[in-house]
């Protein structure tokens, strides 16, 4: 059993054995995928959820002039495309492309919302387990929109650090982001980030050292 499953949060309270019966009942397949492919293609691939057990992979959207846009990374145990399969979509909106060489399970989702043919008593700790990662993420999406509804660049970054620092409850905190993601998640052009951050550290507003950040009190 992979270790990622077995402390996975879809997994939570339950046993080694269950897990080997959850992916039996939810015809589950391990797929590996080479940097560069896409799991899931936009408009053409079938919703499914799926968990990331190696590598890295993106989940991104073209507009109507190809431009791509970076919606999220994924890491190692990284859960998606669960609220598309959810939704009941005949196929997914968005694209999941491999930025690294990934091993990814799929599960199907419509197994998984329905008692299967096993009457499997698992099945309800698994939709409980669901439904709080989707609300769990739901929670962080209101939280960045409450980030990137400030007009500036300046804005966006002090309403995204002064809540890392509340979390942390100090004014020294470490934020889980390089330069690239962090300007991916708030929306804003990479060096228009770093030079506003340049100039904030100059002000006496902050200063940081890669991801270690000090709000100035």
């Amino acid at each position: 059993m992979n270790k990622i499953l077995l402390n996975h949060p879809l997994f939570a309270q339950i046993s080694e054995h269950e897990i080997d019966h959850i992916l039996s009942c939810m015809d589950s397949r391990q797929q590996k995928f080479s940097k560069g492919s896409f799991i899931f293609l936009a408009d053409e691939s079938y919703p499914k959820l799926g968990i990331l057990l190696s590598g890295r992979a993106q989940v991104i959207k073209e507009n109507i002039y190809g431009d791509k846009m970076i919606i999220g990374t994924l890491k190692l145990g990284s859960l998606f495309g669960e609220t598309y399969a959810c939704m009941g979509l005949p196929k997914i909106p968005v694209s999941v492309e491999a930025v690294e060489d990934c091993i990814v399970l799929l599960l199907d989702i419509n197994l998984m919302l329905r008692t299967c043919d096993n009457a499997c008593q698992f099945h309800q700790r698994l939709i409980s387990n669901l439904l709080k990662i989707i609300a769990t993420k739901n929670m962080m999406l209101n939280r960045k929109m409450s980030y990137i509804t400030h007009k500036t660049i300046r804005g966006r970054l002090l309403a995204f650090l002064e809540d890392q620092a509340e979390r942390a409850k100090s004014n020294i905190f470490e934020i889980p982001f390089n330069r690239n993601e962090l300007a991916y998640y708030l929306c804003v052009d990479r060096s228009a980030m770093s030079r506003e951050l340049g100039r904030m550290k100059k002000e006496g507003l902050l200063d940081f050292n890669r991801k270690t950040f000090r709000l100035q009190v």
